[in-house]
């Protein structure tokens, strides 16, 4: 099979690029999120533990609706993202960047910023369904996906996905990977975030996780 430098090697030697929706194994594809619990040695799965709330859905959402060859620039924050979750705090931090970004505006005092969440919460609920609303965390990110994806401006993304990582520290690669989100060598990345010498991804687990 033809292999080129948007496609990476997982675990098996198979070589595969960033597929839309979820998958029931790499063998079917991989989506950005699904290939970082390859990289941190999780069950396969596009809700890894290892990785923020936020920054997954917002992740999953903009694979799930990028052009194809746009979704290929996604594939080194998989690396990026591993051990992105974080404190409450953080993560809340982080919905509000994601809420802002897309057009919120959030208001000081506790009174006023219920009445912001309650209003995004109805626009989340009406563009993402009701249960985005409920669980704003997953909420916010996806509802910014769909914005990034109809202001049809990757760059904005990228930085405000670099914002998003920038908050609590999460630390940048060892040079292998650029913030446009390209991909340097020979295309794919170690857990570290670093190409390896063959191009490989780690070895991670075999059990496949049931998804709901």
């Amino acid at each position: 099979m033809r292999t080129g430098p948007d496609r990476v090697l997982i675990p098996g030697g198979r070589r595969v690029r960033l597929a839309p929706g979820r998958h029931d194994s790499p063998r079917e594809g991989v989506c950005v999120i699904e290939l970082a619990s390859l990289l941190a040695g999780e069950e396969f799965s596009d809700r890894p533990r290892c990785v923020c709330a936020v920054i997954a859905s917002f992740l999953r959402g903009w694979n799930d609706r990028a052009p194809h060859a746009k979704r290929q620039r996604l594939a080194p924050y998989a690396a990026r993202v591993v051990g992105s979750r974080a404190s409450r705090r953080v993560t809340i931090e982080r919905r509000d960047r994601c809420l802002e970004w897309a057009g919120a505006t959030m208001r000081r005092g506790p009174i006023r910023r219920l009445f912001s969440l309650a209003r995004f919460r109805l626009r989340i609920a009406v563009l993402c369904g009701l249960r985005a609303a409920l669980r704003l965390n997953q909420g916010a990110g996806d509802y910014a996906a769909r914005v990034a994806i109809a202001r049809g401006s990757p760059e904005d993304a990228f930085r405000l996905l670099e914002a998003l990582l920038a908050i609590g520290g999460t630390p940048k690669t060892n040079g292998s990977l650029n913030g446009h989100g390209t991909m340097s060598g020979n295309g794919s990345a170690n857990g570290t975030g670093a190409t390896n010498g063959n191009g490989a991804l780690p070895r991670s687990r075999s059990r496949v996780a049931t998804r709901a």
